[in-house]
């Protein structure tokens, strides 16, 4: 019986039986530069990151699309001063953590909303739509900085922790946006947590749960996203109140399975073999993830975004294997 793209994924965040995973690659760039166009343009223009998004959708074929992943965005609305290189944006100036101003809505912030309506508009009748918000680790780390951050821990802990809260406050109200826009799906970007302990990681389950849980409260699914080795935080992933588990080619499936039980796991072809390899590799790879991770709670995908020069034929490849 034939399913809809977007029956397979939540299909397969429900833990519904199914003979093959879906396949969610998360394009981001590449779409831009498979167009020919410079994905400058598509950060800061909500229509045509869209535009973009859907036309790699009609070409590849996957189970659902996320607008564009970008962990300078809330920390740009919030005051940090932000630029292109190349064509990404980074974080050229931090703030003091006493000059962030909560109330501004700063920079591209609703382009990357509208972006999210005109998928929901278009696809969301067949495709899931996803959207990203940057955890509040990382978007402090953006907004003031590592040493900051790290110092604060050390020495002025109510600081961070109340930064932490009002951080948090900020990024439910933005992912409730993201949700009203169409999202059926949020991704919590957290790839800081692969750098920081496990007794500190315990430390951010409250508020990553407060996302979480604000995120179901609103219809959507919450995935939590942590790319790099979060091998260390594996023990401790389960007490984390998120649907989907996107994790990277380091931790093993088999071991995340063992962890997570029946909770749902994305992942986790390494992003550099993606942009490598050859197609026959990728699908054979990709095999290999399917038989580790099996066909229930799984959505097969990368470890992070594709990167964007990665050749057509392995994202292909990618998407393919869960059609065979």
């Amino acid at each position: 019986m034939y399913m809809r793209p977007k029956e397979k994924i939540l299909s397969a965040i429900r833990g519904d039986p199914l003979d093959s995973p879906p396949a969610l690659p998360l394009i981001g760039v590449h779409s831009a530069l498979l167009a020919g166009v410079n994905p400058r343009k598509a950060f800061s223009c909500g229509k045509l990151m869209a535009e973009l998004q859907i036309k790699a959708l009609n070409f590849y074929k996957p189970d659902g699309i996320f607008h564009y992943m970008d962990l300078t965005l809330e920390a740009e609305a919030l005051g940090a001063k932000v630029e292109f290189k190349r064509y990404t944006p980074v974080i050229v100036g931090h703030c003091a953590p006493e000059v962030i101003d909560f109330e501004v809505d700063r920079g591209r912030i609703r382009e990357f909303i509208e972006a999210t309506r005109i998928l929901y508009d278009r696809v969301s009748d067949k495709y899931f739509i996803g959207a990203y918000i940057t955890g509040p680790l990382t978007l402090a780390m953006e907004l003031i900085g590592f040493k900051e951050i790290i110092k604060h821990f050390m020495r002025e802990r109510h600081t961070i922790i109340g930064m932490f809260s009002k951080l948090t406050e900020f990024l439910q109200n933005y992912a409730k946006e993201l949700i009203d826009a169409g999202a059926n799906g949020i991704m919590i970007l957290e790839p800081c947590c692969a750098l920081v302990s496990p007794k500190l990681f315990k430390q951010l389950i409250p508020y990553l749960n407060k996302l979480c849980e604000s995120i179901l409260r609103h219809e959507a699914h919450p995935f939590l996203h942590i790319c790099g080795d979060a091998r260390h935080l594996l023990e401790i992933f389960p007490e984390v109140k998120a649907s989907v588990f996107h994790i990277d080619y380091t931790v093993s499936l088999r071991k995340a399975r063992r962890k997570l039980g029946d909770r749902c796991i994305m992942g986790n072809i390494s992003t550099s073999l993606l942009l490598t390899c050859k197609e026959a590799k990728i699908k054979k790879i990709a095999m290999k993830c399917i038989e580790e991770a099996g066909t229930h709670y799984y959505i097969l995908s990368a470890g992070c975004e594709i990167p964007p020069q990665t050749p057509p034929s392995n994202v292909k490849a990618l998407i393919m294997a869960t059609r065979t």
